[in-house]
């Protein structure tokens, strides 16, 4: 989510010259996770949630304004409300910094007066999905911009020789194994219908690949709700694997799906699987349609219509050079 991308963000930055660094709290995954890449990190701020937030919020401001004065910042980039607050109340009006805000979730869900007075707290906003972009552009941010989310391709890059020399269409839908706040996963149900719907007498192999605390319930609807064998979908739990080996499995894919946004309001995964020369289906929403704006890699479907989706792959498992094309570009 915000984390990963905050990672990226630095990583990037750090690769083209720029001093840049995260700051959060000390001793957290994240800068753990900093550490083992070593991305600069500041550690100090208590952040927190609810009340605990609240309480925090004298001292975050405080450490916050001297990391500014200190490193001498000329941009503060924040993912969420709370922090755009608090990076807003850290700079004042005496510090010249530059509050930048990405925006991952549909803005159009926060009331108009609080969105109008974010949007215009910001000096500019980042968003995920174009249609974010316009809502923030008419609640008076002007300096707002649509950038498609991107991917390490040192890591992520197509197999040197072809995957692709069997017979059987190799079917994926990647993401973590882990629940919303709202209680859906993150597609793997989606996924598994899409694999019911598919004829079994044609030549294809789903899998459902990701790591997490829903593995045990993945694999109790795939084998006992839907009666799948082993030999027709696998369920990948890729739980202590390196980048580049989770990377190498991408690539052996055919055909990747992406029914719902990641925690980041986007799809990593869907971004990685392009990058390792995978062709995409994704369901046509904000986030998303992105990903399929280029029709010879990607395809564009409404959601929650397995039917449909079965029809577009039949037509797939048909039609093998479509796919080649596909992966190529």
């Amino acid at each position: 989510g915000p984390a990963a991308s905050a990672m990226s963000d630095v990583k990037s930055l750090l690769s083209v010259g720029q001093t840049a660094y995260i700051a959060s709290r000390h001793a957290s995954g994240l800068m753990q996770a900093c550490e083992a890449q070593n991305i600069p990190y500041l550690s100090g701020l208590k952040l927190g949630k609810g009340a605990m937030r609240l309480l925090h919020i004298p001292h975050d401001i405080s450490l916050l304004r001297s990391i500014v004065r200190e490193y001498a910042i000329d941009v503060v980039h924040v993912h969420r409300t709370d922090d755009q607050l608090l990076a807003a109340a850290a700079l004042g009006r005496t510090i010249s910094a530059t509050l930048v805000r990405t925006w991952h979730r549909d803005p159009e869900g926060i009331p108009r007066v609080i969105r109008s007075k974010l949007a215009a707290q910001a000096n500019g906003c980042v968003c995920v999905a174009r249609d974010y972009a316009k809502v923030l552009r008419a609640s008076g941010c002007a300096e707002t911009e649509f950038i498609p989310v991107a991917v390490d391709t040192d890591t992520f890059h197509p197999a040197e020789d072809d995957p692709r020399s069997e017979v059987e269409l190799r079917i994926v839908h990647v993401g973590r194994f882990k629940r919303e706040r709202d209680g859906r996963d993150r597609g793997q149900r989606e996924a598994l219908e899409f694999f019911a719907a598919l004829p079994r007498r044609l030549p294809w192999k789903g899998y459902i690949v990701g790591r997490g605390e829903m593995a045990d319930d993945i694999r109790r609807q795939a084998y006992q709700e839907l009666k799948f064998s082993e030999s027709r979908v696998e369920v990948v739990n890729f739980e202590k694997h390196s980048p580049d080996e989770f990377a190498r499995l991408l690539a052996s894919f055919d055909i990747g799906l992406v029914f719902a946004p990641g925690s980041d309001g986007t799809s990593r995964a869907g971004a990685e699987l392009l990058a390792c020369g995978v062709g995409v289906m994704v369901a046509d929403l904000p986030g998303l349609r992105e990903l399929a704006e280029d029709s010879s890699c990607a395809l564009r479907h409404l959601p929650r219509d397995a039917s449909g989706w079965a029809r577009a792959l039949e037509k797939l498992i048909a039609d093998p050079a479509r796919v080649r094309e596909m992966k190529t570009a």
